[in-house]
């Protein structure tokens, strides 16, 4: 009848995790519902929808930033160009959502006048963006495509690019 006594168990050392992170981010279809809505474009125009359902399992599945992929931002960049192609291609869309796109781009006026529809829809309110800062950078952008100014269709490119630089952004990603 031997017994021997056991050594009393010392607890494990705790594990801290990191701390979640306080935002989020939108999933594939509130991406998509963001962009209808902000765009004025229907989620359902064809040329959206076939962008859409290529790109959708590319687009964030889960609201945590941490599994935020540079994946997620190209597919993100994919559906912004697409609703502002679509949005600056239809004159109705095109004039409800920018009034009217300036002639040319040569002047800071007439950059403001293409930027600051795009900054008031897209950031609006938005506490993860700051408005003046987004309109700064997208006026660098517009310069920076047309260094001697634009004209004609290069205007209306560079409406689609300032577009979808804007909703293909943080403010309507983050949450």
């Amino acid at each position: 009848n031997v017994c021997s006594s056991f050594a009393t168990p010392s607890p494990a050392a705790p594990v801290y995790a990191p701390a979640s992170a306080d935002i989020g981010v939108r999933t594939f279809d509130e991406i998509n519902a963001s962009m209808a809505s902000i765009s004025g474009v229907s989620a359902t125009n064809p040329r959206v929808t076939a962008t859409y359902r290529g790109i959708r399992q590319s687009l964030p599945a889960v609201p945590t930033i941490e599994a935020f992929l540079s994946s997620h931002q190209t597919a993100i960049a994919q559906l912004a160009l697409q609703y502002c192609s679509v949005l600056v291609d239809d004159p109705v869309a095109r004039t409800a959502f920018f009034g009217a796109i300036p002639a040319t781009l040569n002047s800071a006026a007439e950059r403001s006048a293409l930027i600051n529809p795009i900054v008031e829809r897209a950031v609006g309110a938005a506490a993860t963006q700051n408005a003046a800062a987004t309109a700064s950078e997208l006026d660098a952008l517009v310069v920076r495509l047309c260094p001697s100014g634009c004209n004609g269709q290069r205007t209306f490119d560079v409406a689609k690019a300032a577009c979808g630089a804007a909703i293909g952004s943080a403010s309507v990603l983050v949450k």
